[in-house]
């Protein structure tokens, strides 16, 4: 089945002219990468939406704000049972959807409910229900009975308080117009400090001390990303199978992340592989300048894409 949801979202995406990178047989905090404008999305898939690790999920939204893109998780079920379209659940603080409501999002139509806590929930537009309703003559007391509920619950509404979908279906029906306000799954949340300047790791403190900032991750195809104004996506490596396994991956995501990279590698005979910059361990410590630093790994990809 998780099969079945990943197809469809790579058909859906190449239809609305997406750029794609996939990662479906790694164990990364993603599935897969898509690119199209300014828009990036970072998509894992489960059938079931319960399957969702913390850890994961944690390095998925950061990962989000390290490339300003928007993360997601796609699934048909949760413990509780089949996912509806057109409502959001959320797992770790990522918003989960169905692929329906995915492609209703690619469409341009959000989904107009969230589940939270087995109930529906709808954000109204507060001001647009008090003009319509003062605009059609009704009292709270009169809208409220109309409505079985109490005149207070209606003013809670007006205030900016959210309803069950069931609820608002009823108020736009009864004033004839629409009310429930789309939940942007683009919407960016309020920004975290990830970006650190020191580390446990002898390799990323040396660059930490070179003056660059570093996101560090276990779960996606790169081990770190430094801050965005230089955007630098950072592998290391080992033996020279795993250079070149690092290097396919990068390539990867350069295809939706503008950005350069490079892998410290702790031997390798080439100075870049896949249009990624190498630089051994020992290198490394020559360098005492982030600009020299930024430099040879530019140079370094330069010259692999001109051969």
């Amino acid at each position: 089945m998780r099969g079945e949801i990943l197809a469809k979202l790579f058909q859906l995406l190449e239809k609305k002219g997406f750029l794609t990178s996939s990662y479906i047989h790694s164990n990364n905090c993603f599935d897969i990468a898509a690119k199209k404008e300014k828009l990036l999305l970072l998509i894992k898939v489960f059938e079931n939406i319960d399957a969702a690790r913390p850890e994961q999920a944690q390095e998925l939204r950061k990962l989000a704000i390290a490339l300003n893109a928007t993360e997601l998780i796609i699934g048909e079920k949760s413990k509780a049972g089949q996912m509806l379209d057109g409502v959001v659940y959320e797992r770790y603080a990522i918003k989960c959807i169905t692929i329906n409501s995915f492609k209703d999002f690619l469409n341009q139509q959000l989904p107009k409910a969230w589940k939270f806590k087995g109930k529906t929930i709808a954000e109204l537009d507060s001001e647009k229900l008090k003009q319509i309703r003062k605009l059609k003559g009704l009292t709270l007391s009169g809208l409220a009975h109309t409505l079985n509920l109490a005149p207070k619950t209606i003013h809670g509404y007006e205030k900016g308080e959210n309803s069950s979908l069931e609820i608002a279906k009823k108020l736009e029906k009864i004033l004839s117009t629409s009310l429930i306000k789309g939940i942007d799954l683009a919407q960016k949340k309020e920004q975290e400090e990830i970006f650190e300047t020191h580390s446990k790791d002898p390799v990323f403190e040396k660059i930490s001390s070179l003056g660059l900032e570093l996101a560090l991750f276990e779960h996606a195809p790169f081990e770190a990303f430094s801050h965005p104004k230089e955007s630098l996506l950072i592998s290391k490596a080992g033996q020279r199978i795993d250079v070149k396994r690092k290097g396919l991956r990068l390539k990867e995501t350069k295809k939706v992340v503008r950005a350069d990279s490079v892998i410290i590698a702790k031997k390798f005979e080439k100075k870049s592989t896949e249009n990624t910059a190498v630089i051994e361990e020992e290198e490394l410590e020559s360098f005492s300048k982030k600009k020299d630093f930024l430099e040879t790994i530019k140079e370094r990809e330069k010259k692999r894409k001109s051969h």
